[in-house]
């Protein structure tokens, strides 16, 4: 039998299988990106305390960035979405990778995992009634 345990110890970490990746070259290097609700509401709350416990009184909010596409927005998604993979990167490294050559492709990356991550419009108009 399986323990529990040992499932929650994998669970919405970079060893967890089913966690979704998605790939970008920055500064020619390939970073996997997570789009997992779980994965980016924990690096938000992660780097919001990292930025509190610096003293700064900037915060990241992923629900106003996400759908907004600019260029600050893809560099606080990226910072964000990176972290479950590479851990060892901070909030302000992960920024600074991050320069113009690269951008456009990871702001690519990012729409469209995304896009994947949220469902389609049409499958949240009707939803079946539990039971049916």
């Amino acid at each position: 039998m399986t323990s529990n345990k040992a499932t929650r110890a994998i669970a919405g970490t970079r060893a967890d299988a089913t966690l979704p990746k998605t790939p970008v070259t920055v500064g020619g290097k390939t970073y996997d990106l997570c789009f997992d609700l779980g994965a980016l509401s924990e690096a938000e709350t992660a780097i919001n305390a990292e930025l509190a416990a610096a003293g700064r009184r900037d915060f990241v909010n992923l629900l106003y960035a996400l759908p907004a596409g600019n260029l600050s927005s893809t560099r606080l998604i990226f910072a964000a979405a990176v972290r479950t993979f590479h851990p060892e990167l901070t909030f302000d490294e992960a920024t600074r990778l991050l320069e113009l050559p690269d951008l456009f492709e990871v702001a690519v990356a990012v729409k469209a995992a995304w896009a994947a991550a949220v469902p389609e419009a049409e499958e949240q108009k009707n939803p079946q009634p539990a039971g049916e």
